[in-house]
């Protein structure tokens, strides 16, 4: 039987990041993944690296017309499906290499296979038996599957299958208008697929400033996007050509018909296989592992990070969780993340955002001053062929401190950062004003507020 200090169930963004820390603090380290495929999870494999690529490459195509009047002769003639998947796929590969040559030089020992736990402190894989001192779990999550729409891989799509669709759909539904969603409509879209993008409630992104919403909501009016609001599926009708789906909405009753559909109602934690009742582990009302603030599930001796964990779903959180986890086992510390995470949502145009949102501000009778400032009124974001949107900050009356802010435009997404640091150290107003932007740049619509 093989014994190790720390094992850790899950390479992904969560579970790699503990390695490398803990490997590089000299701990004898053993990271468990299903393949060596799976190495880099979600995030890295069916998750953000190849939607941002297939983003990217859809932002290209929204701005052809600007290339077009500035002169730039271009010819296009359609999206090369299997290309863009080809191209995707060897960056994937290089990016995990890179990942394994990391876990090599901090001399990470790794095992693929299936973890299950036989007792509070040994696990199984496969055939082989393993004891350690600590363990984290970071399992990572899969889309939830809806009872009227069953994964198929062809018709009926989670977002993992997006990377596997052997050509374009002329029509697609989506069900789900979270950043996924949005996201995902973005792409088809700007490749000429007809969108419906059908909503549970009552506005797309609803965990993002209403604002922003509101006007990525009229973005995709503009660009052909069909929304509809407050739906429910009623039935679900596949034949050999399309999907019929019909659907409540607003106490009417449709029928959206569509050659595939796409299902991306959340996601649920990878936690069912590991028998976690043998190790002591217990799981929450909603089925995510229980943690204290440090990290730590009700067996003291196991940490759980990532998605498995009821924080937000995003690689970068992971990833802080990770290190912090590690530091707390190298340290016997009880570190928590203190740290504010920007939500970031690659649609065209981009949405992020940090901190306090100014209804939370309402709701909470925080006292509050709202600042607004547009991309038209930047040059760079005229230059970049894309001036719509704004930057908005959420400051307290009170002492001019930095509570929030909301993007949507341009480069959002790499501007978030300056206002998350600005959030997280308490900076007031007039202290990001007296910042020194380079012009022309987008980043300079901070200087506007």
């Amino acid at each position: 039987m093989d014994r190790y200090e720390v094992v850790i169930i899950g390479a992904g963004p969560g579970g790699y990041q503990a390695a490398l820390e803990l490997g590089d603090a000299g701990k004898n380290v053993l990271l468990i993944d299903k393949a060596k495929e799976k190495i880099g999870g979600t995030c890295l494999n069916v998750g953000c690296i190849p939607t941002k690529n297939y983003l990217h490459n859809a932002e290209f195509i929204s701005k052809i017309e600007h290339f077009i009047d500035s002169g730039v002769n271009l010819q296009y003639e359609g999206l090369d499906l299997a290309r863009l998947q080809t191209k995707t796929t060897a960056l994937i590969d290089e990016i995990r290499s890179g990942v394994v040559w990391m876990l090599d030089q901090s001399n990470v020992n790794l095992l693929y296979g299936e973890a299950t736990f036989l007792d509070q402190q040994t696990i199984q894989v496969d055939s082989k038996t393993i004891e350690f001192d600590k363990c984290i779990i970071a399992t990572g999550s899969k889309p939830r599957e809806l009872e009227l729409l069953p994964f198929d891989g062809k018709q009926i799509i989670s977002s993992n299958d997006i990377f596997t669709l052997e050509s374009l759909p002329k029509s697609i539904t989506i069900v789900g208008s979270g950043a996924i969603g949005c996201e995902a409509a973005s792409f088809f879209n700007a490749f000429g697929v007809k969108v419906t993008l059908i909503n549970r409630g009552e506005m797309i992104l609803s965990k993002e400033d209403i604002d922003v919403a509101k006007a990525l909501r009229r973005v995709f009016k503009r660009s052909g996007i069909e929304l509809i609001n407050s739906a429910s599926i009623r039935s679900v009708d596949k034949s050999a050509e399309s999907v019929k789906l019909t659907i409540e909405s607003e106490n009417e009753e449709k029928v959206l018909q569509s050659d595939i559909v796409l299902s991306v109602s959340g996601r649920i934690p990878n936690t069912a296989a590991l028998n976690l009742e043998k190790a002591g582990v217990q799981l929450d009302a909603k089925g995510f592992i229980e943690i204290d603030s440090s990290f730590k599930t009700t067996n003291s001796n196991i940490y759980a990070v990532g998605d498995c964990i009821d924080t937000p779903g995003l690689a970068h959180t992971a990833y802080k969780e990770g290190k912090i986890t590690a530091y707390n086992i190298i340290n016997s510390a009880s570190r928590q993340n203190i740290h504010i995470s920007p939500s970031t949502v690659y649609t065209n145009p981009q949405v992020a955002s940090c901190g306090l949102k100014e209804s939370d501000a309402q709701k909470e009778a925080i006292d509050v001053d709202v600042k607004k400032v547009y991309f038209k009124a930047n040059a760079k974001a005229k230059i970049l062929g894309d001036d719509s949107g704004f930057a908005k900050i959420i400051v307290s009356k009170e002492d001019r401190t930095i509570l929030g802010a909301a993007i949507i435009g341009v480069e959002a997404t790499e501007i978030i950062h300056e206002l998350v640091f600005s959030v997280e150290k308490k900076l007031t107003i007039d202290e990001l004003r007296d910042v020194i932007h380079a012009h022309p740049s987008v980043s300079e619509i901070i200087s506007y507020l």
